[in-house]
């Protein structure tokens, strides 16, 4: 089949109806930057007509703060340098930003010279916004994995603490345990061998009933036995319970309890486990001949408890997680001081 010639006017008739169908903006401009061809596809982008837009600044689409882009690019032009798929933003007639991509070359006459551009521009704005929540997708996903990496390695943390904490009174109770059935103590150090299983004992089921107590509030079941109490009573119960320890390394207590602090509704025992653990925690980190100090104060319509110590305190890198869960600022199994519910 032989191929048909197309005339001249014929040639420029299609090529026009190929730029006016194209559903990308086609835009010719002059070297000074005006416009003198404007496609359907140049309406459909920007908004405004063939009429409106034809002798008017390129500018009329330009962000007034990108206006800069187009002395560059028609320097680009002037030189006969093509700009292949250039991403910015330009403005519509309702005042719309979009992305588009650019790709502007020089128009050349008949005799090899420069006359103006023509620019193809065409919305990606879909595709920015899709590459946008793309990243924020991969952001979100690594940042989950990164919060979920860290609660395992900080529950891996936690559970060899476990480990480490239910075997020491294990270890003390199966020793002296072992050398009483030898039979060959004398009555002093049986005494002895009795005394330390017995603080063995408590101290592991201390360390049981602190992890019931996690599970019971991680799942919901931590029950409250809420009754009317006397707050400072349960507080000097908690205070009584710890002196032993505190006599023990020689540090001063100094009490300033406010009478008024009470009477309230609450769990005593709940409170007065709260209360123990906070002064436990103060006994445990305040070096000897320290000295520790409990506060009771009304504040408006609540009561402020407040226990203070001259111990090494908190790490201030810390302190954001004090009461994360499963963390402790002196973790794993070579910390100096003891406990599975420790918060310095």
């Amino acid at each position: 089949m032989d191929r048909q010639e197309l005339k001249p006017d014929e040639t420029t008739s299609l090529l026009a109806a190929i730029v006016d169908s194209s559903d990308d903006a086609i835009v010719s401009k002059t070297l000074e930057g005006i416009i003198t061809s404007w496609n359907r596809g140049a309406e459909k982008v920007f908004g405004y007509s063939a009429a409106e837009a034809i002798g008017q600044s390129i500018t009329l689409i330009i962000p007034p703060e990108r206006h800069g882009e187009e002395a560059n690019v028609l320097a680009h032009i002037r030189r006969g340098e093509k700009i292949d798929h250039f991403e910015t933003v330009r403005q519509t007639k309702d005042g719309r930003t979009i992305n588009i991509s650019l790709t502007v070359s020089p128009v050349i006459d008949a005799q090899g010279k420069i006359i103006g551009a023509s620019k193809v521009a065409r919305d990606i704005t879909e595709r920015k916004r899709a590459e946008v929540e793309r990243e924020r997708l991969i952001e979100r996903e690594q940042t989950a994995r990164r919060i979920a990496e860290e609660a395992s390695r900080v529950k891996d943390d936690f559970l060899a603490t476990v480990s480490h904490e239910l075997r020491n009174p294990l270890n003390a109770i199966v020793g002296w345990a072992g050398l009483l059935s030898s039979g060959r103590l004398d009555e002093k150090t049986i005494a002895r061998a009795v005394e330390a299983i017995t603080r063995a004992a408590q101290a592991q089921d201390q360390i049981i009933s602190d992890l019931l107590d996690v599970s019971r509030i991680i799942n919901g079941r931590l029950r409250l036995d809420v009754r009317p109490l006397q707050l400072i009573e349960v507080l000097e119960t908690a205070i009584e319970a710890m002196r032993p320890a505190m006599d023990a390394k020689q540090i001063r207590l100094l009490t300033l309890l406010d009478p008024a602090a009470g009477p309230m509704a609450g769990d005593p025992d709940r409170l007065r486990q709260v209360f123990w653990n906070l002064i436990s925690n103060a006994v445990k980190f305040t070096p000897r001949n320290g000295r520790i100090q409990i506060l009771s104060q009304r504040t408006d319509s609540h009561i402020e408890i407040i226990v203070s110590d001259t111990g090494m305190g908190i790490e201030s890198q810390f302190l954001p997680h004090v009461f994360d869960r499963f963390r402790q600022g002196d973790s794993g199994t070579n910390r100096q001081s003891g406990g599975l519910l420790t918060l310095a």
